[in-house]
């Protein structure tokens, strides 16, 4: 229930001028606004009832406030137009705004790692009044509706930093549950494990960090698309006849909100170049409105009049498939006259592309003794 409306009322705004960076700014100002709220009652407490782990998830909330401060201020360098000196535009901030976040975080796990040991080795005595745990109660609440929020919100702008930020705050909540936890075992029993939750706090938050940062890094280096979204680009390019096949999709990332890439298309051999070229043009222009992603093609023909080479490339098609780490063939040409073969195979990364050449070479000059064999590989880069 509390998913949907948070889902009407983000689809309402998703769907004013500013979109996805509306939505973005929208839960970025609510995550300041309440993680401060949250990290002020949580520090008060924590002085009041000098307890370590509750001041550590008090700065955990705030470090949180800082990182949507640097995800508005990244988002807001990143809408900047593109220039002469950068093209594609500047959404590539968001990463780096992403690396900034990371590093708080850790230098906030480390912090709190030294002053939780020191805690360990000096106890100090806690002391907490039922309104303090009446206000942690609500602050959990508050941090849990703030994560559902966040993740609707990442899932409605396609921003992997929101649902990161939502997945966090789960975390969060988990960390306030163990203080309270340290809190009612220190008030029954005399045990004081504050120092001990502390050191566990200190780790979720250094094991946040180093995530995050292998996150963006892994964005930075360049990541391989999501399948699924790499099947439907290709699904909704063939819907656009004369086209018959779709491989070598590749896309680069210049920022969440811009994708480019290419794909090489497959057409028979009679068709003409302006079919090909409106066909190209409609699926262009479909697959930025349906997936935001701009493409170029490359285009291949079949060849269809010569039945012998068209039984040729489906015997060589089985043959190439059945080898360990093929994904798929294409761009096959067969000269009769000169017993030439050259085609592209796509294979797998766990699949070395020398030994897999050679391989698949003397199993085609098995069947057509003599022939000469050129094979490009192909990565499966999507």
């Amino acid at each position: 229930m509390l998913k949907k409306w948070f889902n009407k009322f983000l689809d309402k705004r998703s769907s004013e001028p500013d979109g996805r960076a509306g939505t973005i700014r929208l839960t970025g100002l609510v995550g300041i606004a309440a993680n401060v709220l949250f990290a002020l009652a949580k520090l008060l407490i924590g002085f009041t009832a000098n307890s370590i782990s509750i001041m550590s998830d008090a700065v955990n909330n705030l470090t949180d406030a800082v990182s949507s401060v640097i995800t508005l201020v990244g988002l807001k360098l990143s809408m900047r137009p593109p220039d002469k000196k950068h093209p594609l535009g500047y959404g590539r901030i968001e990463y780096i705004s992403g690396m900034i976040v990371s590093a708080l975080v850790l230098v906030t796990g480390i912090e709190f790692l030294r002053t939780s040991a020191e805690r360990i080795l000096e106890p100090q005595e806690t002391s907490f009044a039922v309104v303090s745990f009446v206000v942690l109660g609500i602050t959990v609440l508050g941090k849990w509706l703030l994560s559902q929020f966040q993740i609707a919100a990442g899932q409605k702008a396609s921003s992997e930093a929101l649902v990161a930020s939502g997945m966090d705050a789960r975390m969060d909540v988990l960390a306030s549950l163990l203080t309270m936890l340290a809190a009612i075992v220190s008030e029954l029993t005399g045990w004081y494990i504050d120092g001990y939750i502390g050191v566990l706090l200190a780790l979720f938050i250094l094991y946040t960090g180093i995530t995050l940062i292998r996150e963006t890094v892994s964005h930075i280096i360049g990541e391989r698309p999501d399948k699924e979204l790499a099947d439907g680009i290709k699904a909704e390019v063939i819907k656009f006849k004369p086209i018959t096949g779709a491989y070598d999709l590749i896309l680069h990332s210049y920022g969440p909100a811009t994708r480019i890439g290419s794909l090489n298309l497959e057409v028979p051999d009679y068709v003409t170049v302006e079919k090909v070229y409106e066909a190209m043009d409609k699926a262009q222009q479909d697959v930025y409105m349906k997936f935001g992603v701009y493409l170029t093609f490359g285009l291949y023909s079949i060849n269809t009049y010569d039945k012998e080479v068209t039984a040729v490339r489906e015997n060589i098609t089985q043959t190439v498939l059945t080898l360990p780490g093929a994904v798929g063939i294409h761009n096959f040409h067969y000269d009769k006259e000169q017993n030439f073969f050259r085609f592209d195979v796509i294979v797998d990364f766990d699949t070395d592309p020398v030994l897999f050449r050679k391989h698949a070479a003397d199993k085609i000059q098995q069947d057509y003794p003599g022939a000469s064999v050129q094979i490009n590989i192909d990565l499966d880069y999507a």
